[in-house]
């Protein structure tokens, strides 16, 4: 679809390229770019470029969203070819140096992606920012995860528990370094990305991003929480009309994480405690 935006023909170090992965997201894919066009200068249409992947949608919700927001670019997959795929291609589209990772279920708050961006500029180190989620109520979701292990999954119902708990006391006047953060939302230096090969498209859905920052840390970048930056996450909502099993995809993606990341002797138990689950 033709771009009717002029601030995306030429690329800016300091301006963003936010990437959709889009498939079936009905109304919420329109509260996301509402909320992209209202509430941050720096999310703007002018300021900024907007490119959707549409991974085969069916309800008509991305070609609804270019006739209210016609300066979007448009990627349109045949079939649904997964969300680091998807995404890669979104990146490779992207005229400016910071790329926005945003779900469609994902509604950024006044200024959020202008504080990421401060963030990231206070050090040429820090790769990646994501801001503190939230329930459409205000109270708060989980941000930070550690990278999965034997152990996390092993003890999973108590790693939850350690990570709500330990998630209110991030305090919002800091920027910390984390091992991995929740991928509804993050801003990423473009070179730091083209740095580590993009996502790994072997990850169909889920763990891609919890795999991308675990490279961009093994190349010497940080990772970084930004707990005064806050966005609405509505928690799966922009992919309830996809048809695919979510439990058995995690576990076929956690597998492909322990055979790239993690020890043959890991890989073993894992592997046999998923087959007794």
């Amino acid at each position: 679809m033709q771009n009717n935006n002029p601030a995306s023909h030429c690329e800016f170090r300091d301006k963003i390229t936010v990437v959709i992965v889009a498939r079936n997201s009905g109304d919420v894919l329109f509260e996301c770019l509402q909320a992209l066009n209202e509430n941050d200068d720096a999310t703007k249409p002018e300021n900024s470029q907007w490119v959707i992947v549409d991974n085969a949608s069916a309800d008509g919700s991305v070609e609804s969203a270019y006739e209210k927001f016609p300066w979007i670019d448009v990627i349109k997959n045949t079939e649904n070819m997964g969300f680091a795929f998807a995404a890669n291609q979104g990146v490779r589209l992207a005229k400016n140096e910071l790329i926005l990772f945003l779900n469609t279920d994902a509604q950024i708050m006044q200024g959020s992606i202008t504080i990421l961006r401060q963030a990231l500029f206070a050090s040429q180190k820090n790769a990646v920012a994501g801001p503190r989620l939230v329930r459409l109520n205000g109270t708060i979701q989980k941000s930070v995860y550690p990278e999965p292990t034997v152990l996390t999954e092993l003890l999973k119902p108590f790693v939850k528990l350690y990570v709500s708990f330990k998630e209110m006391f991030y305090r919002p006047e800091k920027i910390y370094r984390v091992s991995s953060l929740r991928g509804a939302c993050f801003l990423a230096r473009k070179d730091a990305l083209f740095t580590v090969g993009l996502l790994d498209e072997r990850f169909f859905f889920y763990l891609e991003e919890t795999d991308l920052f675990r490279q961009l840390k093994a190349k010497g970048f940080f990772i970084t929480y930004v707990p005064s930056s806050r966005v609405v996450h509505l928690g799966g909502k922009g992919s309830t009309t996809s048809n695919f099993d979510k439990a058995k995809m995690f576990k076929i993606s956690l597998l492909k994480y322990f055979q790239k990341n993690r020890s043959w002797f890991e890989n073993v138990i894992i592997k046999f405690y998923l087959s007794i689950r």
